[in-house]
């Protein structure tokens, strides 16, 4: 199935008043390009915000979380003590995450149980059930474009002996540094039929149909940026012309440069709430002498909304 052209212009059309993430809009992005930049400069990205004892965000960081999402995309955040999954949820609530993406794997609570899983469980084929590294991608790029998704979070049960660590790269700033060098780039990336996700077939059932639709795009919500990307050649088909090969390589040159690179290894209570960043995984080794490593992931189909979470946090 592909993605809805209608569905695409539909989006563009609703944000192309004001959208910086429009090439035709060069003023809008040039305002947004150079406020970005300067919260960057001002804020640290590995900053580690503290919840207070009832596991919220205090209100007097509002404005500040504002700026730390503007500038990366991306909140640290520690408990005071070991979150459950349904008080992790009510954390992302305080962010306006609410629509959550009851993702192949997820327990039922639409929360995903991140660890090494044995041989005979089905999930063992999926990388993230094992302890084998992660190349960069964004979650869910497999998703079908009405299901996007634009948010996640992680939170650091246990973590592994040696290794796990996660490496960051904010999604608006690989469009910043391609917009800048090459617009024309940008313009394929955007392209409805840029990238396609063979069928996930199983014992001759199909899991998931085949999907197709841009690297790019515009999130119907809010009109935010969202990106589908992975490194991993056997679950993506590309197009091919050389306009879209150019971009493409274009993408991996700035990973592999890595000077926007950002690396987290969470510790224990640790967490991150993010729009779909760009990130991957080290291969890391659970220890006999301590617990397995343990990461809860919830996957939202809305993006950070924090006035939003402020508003049902005051009606709770």
């Amino acid at each position: 199935m592909n993605a809805s052209l209608e569905q695409i212009n539909a989006t563009v059309n609703n944000c192309g008043q004001n959208s910086p993430y429009l090439l035709a809009n060069e003023g809008e992005y040039q305002n947004w390009r150079a406020r970005k930049l300067q919260y960057r400069q001002e804020l640290s990205a590995i900053r580690v915000f503290e919840l207070d004892a009832q596991g919220r965000m205090p209100r007097s960081m509002l404005e500040l979380l504002r700026k730390q999402v503007a500038a990366y995309n991306f909140v640290i955040f520690e408990s005071v003590s070991e979150f459950d999954k349904t008080e992790f949820l009510a954390l992302n609530r305080q962010f306006g995450l609410v629509e959550l993406d009851a993702n192949l794997g997820a327990d039922e609570d639409s929360v995903t149980s991140l660890q090494v899983v044995g041989d005979t469980d089905d999930r063992a084929q999926y990388i993230p059930y094992t302890n084998r590294a992660m190349n960069w991608h964004t979650d869910g790029y497999y998703n079908p474009y009405e299901r996007r998704i634009d948010a996640f979070a992680l939170y650091c049960v246990n973590q592994a002996g040696r290794g796990g660590g996660n490496y960051l790269f904010d999604h608006e700033m690989m469009y910043m540094l391609i917009r800048d060098q090459s617009p024309e780039a940008l313009g394929a990336l955007m392209c409805g039929d840029m990238l396609r996700i063979p069928a996930n077939v199983q014992d001759n059932r199909i899991i998931r149909a085949e999907e197709s639709g841009p690297v790019f795009s515009l999130q119907s919500n809010n009109c935010a940026l969202n990106m589908r990307y992975t490194s991993r050649p056997q679950n993506i088909v590309w197009k091919t012309d050389k306009r879209s090969t150019d971009a493409l390589n274009l993408v991996r040159e700035i990973l592999m440069d890595g000077s926007a690179m950002i690396e987290v290894r969470l510790q224990q209570h640790q967490g991150i709430v993010c729009n779909n960043v760009l990130h991957g995984r080290q291969a890391f080794h659970d220890m006999a002498e301590q617990p397995a490593r343990l990461i809860y992931r919830a996957r939202y189909q809305n993006a950070i909304d924090l006035d939003k979470g402020l508003c049902m946090e005051a009606s709770s």
